[in-house]
């Protein structure tokens, strides 16, 4: 049984600043593992591109660590898969994400399924971070079409009725629905990291929208250290947001147990629909 192949880049950048530049890139059509070190400094800002050619796939990733947390980057990615009835092209991007994140390239076009994909994907660093920045590893993960995944792991945030804090959609876009759906134990809509005060799916945090306080949704943000995205962990379970004076807490409206209500912060009450169990 086949599972997740990747393809991996290691970018040694210590010492070097965002306003400096590196490039490299892979040119493979049947490997499934390649190290390629990114180096120089030129003028076209701070990138690293994985360039290659993906068989037949059922999904396709960017990962990026750096070994610390909350460090800055970007992925943009460009998708140009080509089967029997032509050639799709699928573009994305994730701006301003904090590491380590992974991230989906999707939806994928229907001939990856058939196909091959020439995937590009740069990992960049934001254009106006001129700190100096530590070394980072970006790997691309792909799933053959046809074949079983290999299960990754998902640290859930389980809630009232033991329902998991979701993002609908697996999606890493600004403004995605935080809700509330049924555990599955596998679902990477349902993996979250609790680092820096932070609740972090898919490189953007957990955010109170607008910090608009009482009765506001809960969705996905860019990272970018606000204090309506900074939680604190309760003795009594519950998750406190550090604006509005800390007397906000993420909370299960009217204590729904409906796959899809989207979370929002309340008045911090004790109660079960505002406890939660972080990974």
């Amino acid at each position: 049984m086949r599972g997740i192949h990747r393809l991996v880049v290691s970018a040694a950048v210590t010492g070097l600043l965002a306003a400096g530049a590196v490039s490299a890139s892979l040119q493979v059509a049947h490997a499934d593992t390649l190290v390629a070190t990114c180096g120089g400094n030129n003028t076209n800002g701070y990138i690293c591109n994985l360039d290659t050619v993906v068989p037949a796939a059922s999904s396709i990733s960017v990962s990026v660590d750096s070994g610390v947390p909350s460090e800055q980057v970007n992925v943009h990615w460009t998708l140009t898969c080509t089967d029997s009835a032509g050639s799709q092209n699928q573009l994305g991007a994730t701006d301003n994400a904090a590491t380590p994140l992974t991230v989906p390239l999707a939806p994928l076009p229907s001939a990856a399924a058939d196909g091959q994909c020439n995937v590009n994907a740069g990992i960049s660093l934001p254009a106006h971070d001129l700190t100096p920045k530590i070394d980072y590893t970006g790997t691309l993960s792909y799933t053959p079409a046809g074949s079983a995944p290999t299960s990754a792991a998902v640290h859930t945030v389980k809630g009232f009725d033991g329902k998991c804090m979701d993002d609908k959609g697996n999606s890493s876009a600004n403004r995605a629905e935080v809700v509330i759906w049924s555990c599955s134990g596998s679902d990477q809509a349902e993996n979250w990291q609790f680092s820096n005060s932070e609740l972090i799916h898919n490189g953007k945090c957990l955010n109170d929208q607008g910090n608009g306080g009482i009765r506001s949704k809960v969705i996905l943000w860019s990272c970018n250290g606000g204090s309506n995205e900074k939680w604190s962990e309760l003795a009594n379970r519950e998750l406190k947001l550090q604006s509005h004076g800390g007397t906000l807490c993420v909370d299960d409206p009217r204590s729904s147990t409906k796959n899809g209500t989207q979370l929002i912060v309340y008045t911090c009450t004790d109660s079960s629909n505002q406890k939660w169990e972080l990974p």
